[in-house]
């Protein structure tokens, strides 16, 4: 690898870190709306059974207020569960569709313009960015220097 100066250096961690906030900035986002429309979806999708329970235990005879309490709580729960998976999942797509259309060829550009490698970047990053930063998944660093 070529050795960096200071100044190229620290060129590289801020390009870096920038390119490591667009892609949790804009991932933070959409997970935020995928959670907020699965939760929608999922009391939407729990609204009907909980209602036929509801009326069953009514004809019943059987329903309190504490039956339905429950039912509700555990609906609620249910919905919240569900809306995690997805946004979870939805946070993960949008990373990597983040990354391929945008980051990544900002990166490349960026690469270019400066007279830097592929690997220079990396090394960087993977000095200066934390165990749980996004662009993370996305470094080719070599495990024996």
């Amino acid at each position: 690898m070529n050795t960096l100066s200071d100044e190229q250096r620290q060129i590289m961690r801020e390009a870096v870190e920038e390119f490591n906030d667009q892609l949790a900035t804009q991932s933070i986002n959409l997970s935020g709306q995928a959670f907020t429309n699965a939760l929608k979806l999922g009391c939407g999708l729990l609204a009907l059974p909980l209602a036929i329970v509801l009326a069953l235990t009514y004809f019943r005879r059987t329903l309190d207020f504490s039956a339905v309490f429950v039912y509700s709580c555990l609906a609620l729960l249910i919905a919240t569960a569900f809306a995690s998976l997805i946004a979870r999942r939805a946070k993960q797509l949008a990373i990597q569709d983040n990354y391929k259309l945008d980051i990544n060829p900002e990166i490349i550009k960026f690469l270019h313009d400066n007279n830097f490698t592929r690997r220079q970047f990396d090394e960087v990053a993977n000095e200066v960015l934390e165990d749980e930063a996004p662009l993370r998944e996305y470094l080719v660093v070599p495990e024996d220097k």
